[in-house]
């Protein structure tokens, strides 16, 4: 059997695993979904899964439909809202033995990237950093990755891990200065560590920043801003006066 055959062999095999991981994780949801479509009727007509054939391609089909909303950064949202922190643990053991698997030219950064995200969100820092480290070693100048990964660092609140993610976010800041939410993050970093003169000038810039003007959330009342907020009234009298002007 020649080199090509066996890659393609391996490669097969290899996506049925990852298949069978997802399958896995949700196995319980893909059941109760099963259960319900077999029984589905629409305008008088029944439908059922007598074939065990037809019931796997289903199960692929949900696993790949799983696979594409966690590469979207626009279903990212929707599932945080719906997954339990067991599936987000299983999406994790995942996450990491694709990264072991798959070469660095065929890795699906942003699905990887919306994991790191959602790990945060769900208050798992520590397994988010290690997913972005891990990553990171594959794509080191990857922009969204970096930020997750300086995110999580800093809603931590411990002020080592906040220290460590600050030149991170300077970096991304002074190659990025345009983009908001890596000068928020730099400002709520600053204000965590208790550098209120630093947070005030970048939470200014965004607050006078056009983009923060269509932006809905108020950063001044971000809880990672409280610091500054409760130390420096002076700093924060400025910032609401400034808010003021512009959304007048």
């Amino acid at each position: 059997m020649n080199d090509v055959v066996m890659l393609q062999l391996s490669s097969s095999i290899f996506w049925l695993i990852i298949v069978g991981l997802i399958i896995f994780i949700f196995h319980n949801e893909i059941r109760a979904l099963l259960k319900s479509v077999a029984s589905l009727k629409i305008a008088g007509s029944s439908f059922e899964f007598s074939d065990k054939n037809d019931t796997i391609k289903c199960n692929i089909i949900l696993a790949e439909t799983l696979i594409d909303m966690l590469s979207r950064d626009d279903k990212i949202e929707h599932l945080k809202s719906i997954l339990t922190a067991h599936q987000i643990e299983k999406i994790a053991a995942f996450a990491f033995k694709y990264l072991e698997e798959i070469d660095s030219s065929k890795l699906n950064e942003q699905m990887l990237t919306n994991i790191a995200y959602l790990l945060l969100r769900f208050g798992r820092y520590e397994q988010a950093v290690k997913l972005c480290d891990a990553l990171l070693k594959r794509v080191p100048d990857h922009r969204h990755l970096l930020n997750t990964k300086a995110l999580a660092l800093i809603t931590t609140r411990l002020d080592d891990k906040v220290a460590e993610a600050l030149p991170i976010l300077q970096n991304l800041l002074t190659r990025y200065p345009e983009t908001g939410y890596i000068r928020l993050n730099y400002a709520l970093a600053n204000s965590l560590l208790l550098k209120h003169d630093e947070a005030f000038e970048h939470m200014l810039q965004l607050v006078k920043s056009e983009n923060y003007m269509r932006n809905e959330h108020n950063p001044i009342d971000d809880p990672l801003f409280h610091r500054t907020r409760t130390q420096r009234p002076d700093l924060l009298a400025k910032l609401e006066d400034e808010n003021v002007l512009r959304r007048q």
